[in-house]
């Protein structure tokens, strides 16, 4: 019975994750759209002063941020009252950062010498109050693995919030519109939450004790990896130039698409697949195993993929000609820092849903500490280049330092790990040399040659990893579950018609 639903629970997941990749590209579209209409109805100022208080609100919420929502999906016997404790806490912490945000709006104002940053704050902060009262019952969305509801409502408040801001940019052809935009995106969504589900949450602190228990560690973490993501460019603006943070800037994020667009809308349909068998261990590191499996197939090719190709895209996606190019290099180091990080990402899920919760704030401190450590003399050594080869080689390190504490905590051998990802990896390393390579030998223009590194990895990353795993016995991995896809899908009879 248990060899038939991790299967299930399989396909479970990739389904979500789909929804969730759709989800994640649909909201980046829209932005898209409302990013190309506002800049041509205002000015650069008016985005430059409000991501003043944005940065400052980011920095606020985080130290507020207690991770409710992980603490409702890992909990397989969480009540109506553990979502009422939850709704509770995230109702403090919102007023309890639109109070610190509202309080220091003088000061904020006076600090940057501009007076309208005071109304700003004061209107972000009341936005911020109202968000806080959102349903808490629609994470039983994605807790229920009810992928097509959390898509709608998602989706549907964003497609609402990007013409109300687009109108509002007509009408008062300033910041105003954005700061408006941003008020009723919130109440837009607290509106939506409680018609997209009937659960009606109230004060209460009975399950506090379950909550904060779990929470506290995930306020922690997120410290040490705001720490790990931001603290890079927090201390290279104090010994380099804003061009070369710039370079670094676009490096970082052009090679961390992969964990963003890839690993972490699986990683959302992932946990509740997780939480629902976690007390059943072989199921449990069965369902993971398969996780990460596919998980490799996709993100080692798609990662080195897009190193190996960079500098040929970066100049087309960029423009400028040659203006771009010191970025290359700088995204041929950090895709495998995106790529480790997409793969140690996923055995994070499974800490998470297995309550070790405090070893993953303990796994992001460490790194967010080395990683300081190590910037200025990679910096003072060999530059920009040199900070990004050392957090690519920082994040392989942490792919075995992670792996060696989830087989620990977990209780399942290592070699689990590595039999799943020595494939993909073997395949993506060799393509990314080969793609490399071909820069040098072959000129040809440069669309042409995008084509052709293309074409090439795609087939050569495909056969020599269907190679490996018939070498390897053909074992069932996720390169056996996409087969068994295209031999379906290839079997399915074509539909005939009478005359």
């Amino acid at each position: 019975m248990a060899s038939e639903e991790v299967p299930s629970l399989s396909q479970d997941v990739i389904r979500g994750a789909k929804w969730y990749v759709m989800m994640r590209w649909s909201i980046r579209g829209l932005g898209f759209v409302s990013s190309a209409v506002l800049a041509r109805l205002l000015v650069p100022e008016d985005f430059g002063l409000v991501a003043m208080v944005l940065v400052i609100f980011g920095l606020v919420s985080l130290l507020f941020e207690f991770g409710v929502n992980w603490a409702l999906i890992q909990n397989n016997k969480a009540t109506d009252d553990h979502f009422h404790t939850a709704w509770t806490v995230r109702v403090l912490q919102s007023c309890a950062v639109a109070g610190v945000l509202a309080a220091c709006a003088p000061l904020i104002a006076s600090s940057y010498n501009d007076a309208r940053l005071e109304n700003i704050c004061w209107i972000m902060a009341f936005g911020i109050f109202i968000r806080g009262f959102e349903n808490i019952g629609v994470i039983k969305f994605q807790k229920d693995m009810k992928f097509a509801q959390d898509f709608a409502y998602s989706v549907a408040p964003k497609i609402i919030s990007t013409f109300v801001t687009i109108g509002l940019a007509f009408y008062f052809r300033s910041y105003m519109a954005l700061v408006m935009g941003t008020l009723l995106n919130s109440f837009t969504v607290v509106c939506a939450s409680y018609i997209a589900i009937r659960f009606k949450p109230k004060f209460s602190f009975s399950k506090i004790s379950d909550i904060w228990g779990f929470s506290q560690w995930i306020l922690v973490s997120n410290v040490a990896k705001y720490i790990g993501t931001q603290g890079d460019v927090m201390l290279l603006s104090f010994f380099s130039t804003p061009v070369n943070i710039g370079y670094y800037k676009w490096g970082t994020e052009l090679s961390y698409m992969t964990m963003t667009e890839i690993q972490q809308p699986f990683s959302r349909a992932l946990m509740p697949g997780l939480a629902k068998i976690k007390d059943d261990h072989n199921r449990l590191i069965a369902a993971f195993l398969k996780a990460l499996s596919m998980m490799a197939v996709v993100a080692v090719p798609v990662a080195l993929g897009f190193g190996a190709v960079s500098e040929e895209l970066i100049p087309l996606f960029l423009g400028g000609g040659d203006k771009w190019l010191p970025v290359v290099p700088l995204v041929e180091a950090l895709v495998f820092l995106s790529m480790s990080s997409a793969l140690y990402g996923i055995s994070g899920s499974l800490l998470l849903i297995t309550g070790n919760v405090k070893y993953t704030a303990y796994i992001s401190w460490v790194q967010a500490a080395v990683m300081l450590v190590t910037l200025y003399p990679a910096y003072y050594f060999a530059g920009m280049e040199g900070v990004a080869y050392s957090r690519g080689g920082l994040g392989i390190v942490m792919f075995f330092v992670v792996s060696l504490l989830v087989t620990n905590r977990c209780n399942f051998r290592l070699q689990s790990i590595f039999s799943v990802v020595w494939r993909p990896a073997t395949a993506g390393i060799g393509m990314f040399v080969l793609l490399t390579s071909l820069s040098d030998v072959w000129v040809l223009d440069i669309w042409m040659l995008l084509g052709v590194k293309i074409v090439i990895g795609v087939v050569f990353y495909a056969v020599a990893l269907l190679l490996l795993w018939g070498l390897a016995g053909r074992p069932d991995t996720a390169e056996h579950q996409i087969l068994g896809y295209i031999r379906t899908k290839l079997k399915k009879p074509s539909k005939t018609y009478k005359a």
